[in-house]
């Protein structure tokens, strides 16, 4: 029986993520007697996703990370593309990837991916990270076989050109199985089971508490509205280095009756059928695909203006605030969302299909790059 040919996808860690998310639902879905992922990261402790990319038949490769040791981490890939019969390496460390698609190139990997998955790289900008930048996008333009992202503007960010500028470019839409937001898919909740009471307004959110993120601005909005609205409560999706942090200051702000965090979830088509509002200010974004996930279970989304335009695919589900604008301006958009009323499912479903983010639509142009 003929083997599947492997592709080695390159993270950071595999925990929850918009990025590694979106690579879970691809590999759920791919034919793996054709197509098997392995996973090389940069930490020792287990992901959140490593039991199940186990018991799909991946491995996990464990390498030094390179802000510890440069040198041991290209060794440690060398070795590894050397014993492990890739296919394809599939690279998703933005500016990184520069480091280790030029390795793969030398390791003779025939297929090399370098996959945008955000408009900026969250580090401050200086001379030395200029020209960081600089370098790290030259070897990337020259070792690549194929470059990838998730959205026209993380495109634009990491490879300073357009798919009509360069061939080699793929928009890979952050696709979701759409068939699972449909409600008789999905477990039934109520508010009581996650400890709300029924008469609550929920404003919902899920990320991982970096700072990209902007939780801190995210519990100034909910304190503003919840100054107006005492019922409001605010439910928080995830988990990170920065949680403690905002435990903090919810509790500086005595909001602790009113801010629920709870952790890392497996339900959140679920979870969702349960939020009045969306609530999203992160500092930029590729795109989200958990505002993806929003439009598909019919959840109004009141969102950062740093993110994408491209992401408002049932465009009046989606509100755009500045960053920069006044709390009250959040809360009339909060306010306005309130008042609004979802689509049909197979309406919703249809212009979710329409601009390409069924999961089945992006594991066929995935499995294509691959062959």
């Amino acid at each position: 029986m003929k083997q599947p040919v492997r592709i080695l996808h390159i993270f950071n860690h595999m925990n929850p993520g918009g990025a590694e998310t979106m690579i879970m639902n691809l590999y759920r879905k791919l034919d793996r007697s054709r197509i098997q992922f392995d996973f090389a990261v940069s930490v020792q402790e287990r992901g959140h996703f490593d039991n199940e990319i186990e018991a799909l038949g991946g491995r996990i490769f464990r390498l030094s990370h390179p802000s510890q040791s440069l040198f041991a981490f290209m060794k440690e890939l060398k070795e590894t593309l050397l014993h492990g019969e890739f296919h394809a390496v599939h690279s998703h460390v933005h500016y990184f990837s520069g480091i280790t698609i030029s390795i793969a190139k030398r390791m003779g990997i025939p297929i090399r991916i370098s996959h945008s998955h955000n408009t900026e790289d969250g580090q401050v900008n200086s001379l030395l990270r200029y020209a960081y930048r600089s370098v790290m996008k030259k070897r990337i333009l020259k070792h690549s076989t194929h470059l990838l992202a998730c959205s026209h503007d993380a495109c634009f960010s990491l490879f300073s050109r357009s798919p009509i500028e360069d061939n080699r470019i793929h928009i890979i839409k952050n696709a979701i199985d759409l068939e699972s937001f449909r409600k008789n898919n999905q477990m039934v909740y109520s508010k009581k089971d996650i400890s709300l009471p029924e008469s609550a307004i929920v404003i919902g959110h899920i990320g991982r508490f970096s700072k990209q993120k902007n939780h801190e601005g995210l519990i100034h909005i909910f304190s503003h509205f919840h100054n107006q609205v005492k019922n409001a409560h605010l439910v928080l999706v995830g988990e990170g280095e920065l949680r403690k942090n905002i435990e903090n200051l919810v509790k500086e702000k005595q909001l602790e009756s009113y801010v629920h965090f709870l952790g890392v979830r497996e339900d959140i088509s679920s979870l969702l059928t349960l939020f009045d509002v969306f609530l999203f200010p992160s500092l930029y974004e590729g795109l989200g695909v958990v505002l993806i996930e929003a439009q598909a279970a019919g959840v109004q989304c009141v969102i950062s203006a740093n993110i994408p335009k491209e992401v408002a695919i049932v465009k009046e589900m989606v509100s755009f605030v500045p960053l920069e604008a006044p709390l009250s301006e959040w809360q009339t958009a909060i306010e306005n969302a309130l008042t609004q009323n979802p689509d049909t499912f197979n309406n919703r479903k249809k212009y979710l299909m329409d601009q390409g983010y069924d999961i089945n639509a992006s594991v066929k142009q995935l499995e294509l790059i691959y062959a």
